[in-house]
């Protein structure tokens, strides 16, 4: 951030981002929601990761700013697509605040998991770098006052951008220079100072001084506004305050100059007392100026011109025109002529397209998700309500033992009907099939349970680490809680749970069905000769004129009847074919962009009622239909079963209607298996998606977990650990009345050295000295604390190595091989023995013949 050295423009500076992996956080989301379009989407995902990598080392410069509003309109465009937060992409950005130099360490860096923050961030290294163009113009040409002036209001309509719509919608303002009220104070400054460069450029242009006299008074208003913002602003040891000076020194500048021209005017008109008065003004508030400026622009020049001009004006007042001089306050208010003004950011850039372009916007896609959902309800609707008629009117059919009864008047051949449904029972596998598929149902079902189980079982472990942590750090342990963010999956989870559950209750109504119906689907199941065997035979019947009639109506509605089922089965096709899922996607994406209020629930029911309308009422009139041939088929079969003057037996009658109950029984088990097959397979993608996701979101908070504990292990560490106490004075005094005194040292003629005490031995430290007892003739020079014999000796104290004695469990007594501490092993003088080889000691310590004798145990 910068004040220009002569014009007194202020610039601000980028702030600094860290680096981000984009590429794999969004390849999952995308291989989940758009698995179709992963191959095309992975040249995207690298493209928006080199728009990322420039950005962070972006120009000063007219390129730079271009790239920056690329990369912005970007992550804007992908927002609605690939929505970058805690809970779906997880991606932690990172970037420091613009004021703060020592941001690592001063804590003004901010770090947030969503789009929101760093779409937010770029806009403001767009409107700083914009700001740094500006102010490096060459205000003395026309074409730098023109880039200044304009890019001085680019800045001001991007930090206005921020202020309004970005900032309001954060939780939390991740660094200072992202708050309300600097955003405020940028945006007031910058369009001050274009209003400037356009006041200068308009005095380079030599425009009449009721132009430039305006355009000067607005610029001290946007001045004087800024300042107000700023002064609320409280940034202790940045530019901040210099900053703020600088736009008071402004405000009385323009000021001054305004009131300069407004003299211009008068002098013009005559009116000298008016041209005094503006004159005394200029030079008060120029004069302001120059003291608040401490030199950041220059306005001495203007000072000196006005003085002069006062100075001119007074001696013609004085001996010319002895006009009175007003005050200023009695004068008109000087004009406003505020042409400044924050620019709108750009919603295109000439060769920019949105690489995602081809990606549904998540919007469309939940409104066509919903409307998938209300169009799956209708159709289940529609169709259940066929198929519990037709399991109605099947029903009723196999009570009068129809169409068999009609086929098996002579009690003895095999009604033709009966052999056909055989022989469709046989082709579809019959009951070996059928126990296949019932046997493979619980292993799909299991596995769907178990990937749920382990799902949630991740979640549960996540969150109960996370709790563990913030009890042991507090306060420290600052990210959102994974209760908070875990929400939204364990809800899906549960949703995913209750769905297994009725499917579970769904396969044991199933299950039922199938015991009940076994034994006709086996003997359905039988070839032909096999199937005549296991039918009791029947006695011959003979009908009379009413009932030969009778049978000729009932023939008649058993061909309805298979027309009927015929039509159904059409309607349920036509149900389930679908086929509107791009219309209604195109119906939505248009919606999206024509208007603001996306009333996608009025587009649905208006589209639902013109495709199914029609089918829903053949339904309506389907089981109307059926209605009234159900009442004159029972009709006719009454009529039938008076006319029968011999009466099938009961056993091959019942059986009749058992293998027709159990065909029906077989087609609707086969059509339930495979539904319930194709179910589970599709649930098992979703749920293998849905652990997909859950396991990037822990590897995501796990990452971010290391990175904390290695923060606050790190501030730890760089703490500086708390003194170490001072003995009492009564240890001291235990350790001089229990230390063994040690002999006198001789003295010889070769002394010369006083021997120094042995620094205290350090665990796991190399020592220089191997002797442990004490040396005749040498006393130490210091107090053992906690009562400890001087240096050395035989006393295994169990404390720490560093107060003298070696740790019992480094020299253990009686542990050394035979031959090893024995005396004859250390030659007179050397006292060292394997651990300490002769020729380490140094001189300046031990001098030659100073050693004392052994007096250690023999």
């Amino acid at each position: 951030m910068s004040v220009g050295a002569m014009t007194g423009m202020i610039s601000v500076e980028p702030k600094k981002g860290d680096r981000a992996n984009l590429h794999r956080p969004l390849m999952t989301f995308i291989m989940g929601a758009f698995p179709e379009q992963q191959e095309e989407m992975s040249v995207a995902v690298d493209d928006v990761s080199k728009m990322r990598e420039k950005i962070l080392a972006v120009e000063k410069s007219e390129k730079g700013a271009e790239q920056l509003l690329r990369y912005y309109l970007q992550m804007s465009a992908m927002d609605c697509k690939l929505p970058i937060n805690e809970n779906q992409i997880h991606v932690t950005f990172t970037w420091y605040d613009s004021f703060y130099k020592d941001s690592v360490f001063s804590g003004k860096r901010g770090s947030a998991a969503n789009s929101l923050f760093e779409r937010s961030c770029v806009l403001f290294n767009y409107a700083a770098v914009s700001s740094q163009i500006a102010a490096s113009q060459n205000l003395d040409t026309d074409d730098g006052l023109k880039l200044a002036a304009k890019y001085f209001q680019v800045a001001s309509g991007a930090f206005a951008q921020l202020r309004d719509k970005l900032v309001p919608t954060m939780q939390k303002i991740p660094t200072p220079d992202l708050s309300p009220e600097v955003l405020a104070s940028l945006t007031t400054l910058m369009q001050a100072q274009a209003q400037e460069c356009i006041y200068i450029k308009a005095v380079a242009d030599k425009m009449k001084e009721k132009v430039t006299c305006r355009l000067a008074a607005s610029a001290s208003d946007f001045y004087g506004d800024a300042y107000k913002a700023m002064s609320s602003v409280n940034l202790k040891g940045t530019s901040w305050d210099k900053w703020t000076a600088v736009c008071l020194a402004k405000q009385n500048y323009m000021s001054g100059l305004a009131a300069y021209y407004e003299s211009l005017n008068a002098k013009a008109t005559k009116a000298i007392g008016n041209e005094l008065a503006r004159l005394t003004e200029a030079n008060k508030l120029l004069g302001d100026a120059v003291k608040q400026s401490a030199g950041s622009f220059e306005c001495k020049d203007i000072l000196s011109k006005v003085n002069r001009a006062q100075a001119a004006a007074q001696k013609d007042n004085d001996f010319i025109y002895h006009e009175r001089v007003p005050n200023v306050s009695d004068l008109p208010a000087i004009g406003r002529a505020p042409v400044a003004k924050p620019t709108p950011i750009a919603t295109e850039v000439e060769g920019w397209s949105d690489v995602f372009g081809k990606l549904v916007p998540l919007n469309v896609q939940q409104a066509a998700t919903m409307y998938a959902s209300r169009k799956d309800h209708l159709i289940h609707l529609e169709v259940t309500k066929l198929r519990e008629n037709t399991n109605q009117l099947n029903s009723v059919l196999n009570q009068m033992n129809l169409p068999a009864a009609l086929e098996d008047l002579s009690g003895k051949e095999i009604p033709v009907s009966l052999i056909e449904k055989s022989g469709d029972v046989r082709t579809k596998g019959g009951l070996m099939t059928l126990r296949q598929s019932f046997d493979d149902l619980p292993q799909l079902l299991q596995r769907n349970e178990e990937i749920i189980t382990e799902t949630l079982k991740a979640l549960n472990d996540e969150e109960a680490s996370d709790k563990h942590l913030r009890g042991t750090f507090g306060a420290k342990w600052n990210r959102t809680k994974s209760e908070d963010l875990t929400k939204s999956f364990k809800e899906q989870g549960d949703k995913y749970q209750s769905i297994l559950t009725n499917a579970r209750n769904a396969d044991k109504i199933v299950r039922e069905k199938f015991e009940t119906n076994i034994m006709a689907i086996e003997i359905l199941s039988k070839d032909e000769s096999a199937l005549i065997d296991s039918i009791p035979v029947g006695g011959a019947q003979s009908l009379s004129g009413q009932g030969q009639k009778a049978v000729a109506s009932l023939k008649s509605f058993m061909d309805q009847i298979k027309l009927l089922k015929g039509e159904r089965d059409a309607l349920e096709q036509k149900f389930k074919a679908g086929g509107d899922t791009e219309e209604i996607i195109a119906k939505f994406s248009q919606l999206n962009t024509e208007s603001n209020l996306f009333n996608d629930e009025g587009l649905s029911t208006e589209h639902l009622e013109k495709t199914y309308g029609p089918l829903q009422a053949a339904v309506a009139d389907s089981i109307r239909q059926q209605d009234e041939l159900i009442a004159k088929i029972t009709s006719a079969n009454d009529e039938f079963v008076q006319s029968k003057s011999g009466a099938t037996s009961d056993p091959r009658s019942e059986m009749m209607s058992q293998l027709a109950a159990g065909y029906d029984a077989f087609i609707e088990l086969m059509s339930n298996l495979a539904e319930g097959t194709k179910f589970y397979n599709n649930l098992t993608k979703i749920l293998t998606a849905y652990q997909s996701n859950v396991n990037d979101f822990i590897l995501a908070r796990n990452t971010e977990k290391d990175d904390l504990m290695k923060s606050l292990q790190g501030n730890l560490a760089n703490k500086t650990p708390p003194a170490r106490p001072e003995p009492p004075q009564f240890h001291q005094q235990a350790a001089q009345s229990s230390a063994p005194q040690a002999p006198a040292p001789q003295a010889t003629a070769s002394q010369g050295v006083t021997p120094q005490a042995p620094p205290l031995a350090v665990p796991g430290a190399p020592q220089q000295y191997g002797y442990g007892g004490s040396v005749a003739g040498y006393a130490p020079s210091y107090n053992m604390p906690y009562g400890m014999p001087a240096y050395g000796g035989y006393y295994t104290y169990p404390g720490p190595a560093g107060y003298g004695a070696y740790p019992p469990a480094q020299y253990p007594p009686g542990q050394y091989p035979p031959g090893q501490n024995t005396r004859p092993q250390y030659p007179p003088g050397q006292n060292t023995g394997a651990q300490y080889p002769p020729g380490q000691y140094p001189p300046s310590q031990y001098p030659p013949g100073q050693y004392p004798p052994y007096t250690g145990p023999k």
